[in-house]
């Protein structure tokens, strides 16, 4: 079976892998000179579930979507980077004081692997001083998305410099559209209410304080512990804005929203380089994933969860288009299925 992949970011290399395993020959066509060209092209991305209070389909896509994600994690290790430092996200605002300690009751994680901490026990996990209670998940951490793109895609037919116009173009056999906002100019998936997000992150210098830091830390936005002497610091989140061009402006937001919720992190000002992205979202910021019509499936609208997202998803149409039986429950495919906007 052959089967097309218009998109060589996450979404479309963790389908090549994921068809690949299945004894499937994917092909990925990608636009640009390389994999990860677009929002999958950071060089440090943090893996965590988008959480939810009780255990519903969104929270079981998560749950399980963090689980298969470290199954890859291990098996590609030092070559994509990860480090499973663990992240702390910071109990900083009445909604997460609220929710937080219900999603650790309805999602029945082990203690080992969710759990809540008091702002003195993460203080000693993350290496500096924090100031609010926090959800803490040991086996959180981060990736480069750019290498990971990378790793999916070995062994693959990847055909770069590849512009797909119309999918009539291409030989017989199954079409997936992976192409984040590209979706929209295909007849199949024109109606989609697909919405982009522009972010922003900062690579800055660490200092005598923060060389101490163990653990991502999430506040609304995030900081990772340092790699080679740099943290990354994001992230911008403008609905507004649909273009790639970094913003100076943008550094100090990140920069002022990680001091304002981490003042003993005050000294972190050095910006070394800059990397902004625009992400694919839909209404209901949940990914979009399933059939369109007769061979032609979609996988996009994977937002800031991509990393996680995708190879779930992948998993999901792979089973779609095999028959196999379904990795998720009905309710967790109807909440993605494309239909779900008519």
């Amino acid at each position: 079976m052959r089967i097309h992949i218009i998109g060589g970011g996450l979404a479309g290399c963790a389908l090549a892998y994921v068809l690949k395993g299945e004894g499937v020959e994917p092909i990925i066509y990608e636009a640009s000179s390389d994999l990860a060209s677009g929002a999958s092209g950071n060089s440090v991305g943090l893996y965590n579930p988008r959480f939810t209070a009780q255990f519903d389909a969104v929270g079981q896509f998560y749950s399980i979507a963090f689980f298969e994600a470290l199954k890859a994690f291990e098996i590609f290790g030092d070559s994509i980077d990860w480090s499973p430092c663990g992240a702390l996200h910071l109990m900083n605002t009445e909604q997460k004081r609220r929710r937080f300690p219900k999603t650790v009751q309805s999602w029945g994680w082990s203690g080992d692997d969710m759990r809540l901490v008091t702002a003195r026990e993460a203080s000693a996990l993350c290496g500096v001083e924090i100031l609010n209670d926090c959800l803490y998940l040991k086996r959180s951490g981060s990736v480069s998305p750019r290498k990971l793109c990378h790793a999916y895609a070995h062994g693959i037919d990847v055909r770069l410099n590849s512009s797909v116009d119309d999918l009539v173009d291409i030989a017989d056999g199954v079409k997936i559209l992976a192409c984040g906002m590209g979706c929209l100019n295909f007849p199949e998936a024109e109606n989609l209410p697909l919405k982009p997000v522009r972010g922003q992150v900062s690579y800055v210098s660490e200092t005598a304080v923060s060389s101490s830091l163990k653990a991502a830390i999430g506040f609304g936005g995030y900081i990772t512990p340092s790699l080679n002497g740099v943290h990354c610091v994001g992230s911008t989140f403008q609905r507004w804005l649909d273009h790639r061009d970094l913003i100076s402006e943008d550094d100090a937001v990140n920069l002022d929203h990680l001091i304002t919720h981490i003042p003993v992190l005050t000294g972190v000002s050095d910006v070394k380089r800059s990397w902004a992205a625009v992400r694919t979202t839909s209404p209901d910021h949940f990914p979009v994933v399933g059939r369109l019509g007769e061979g032609v499936y979609v996988s996009s609208a994977h937002g800031s969860h991509g990393i996680l997202s995708a190879l779930l998803s992948a998993k999901i149409i792979s089973d779609m288009i095999l028959g196999k039986g379904d990795i998720v429950s009905s309710d967790v495919l109807n909440a993605l299925n494309p239909l779900r906007f008519c």
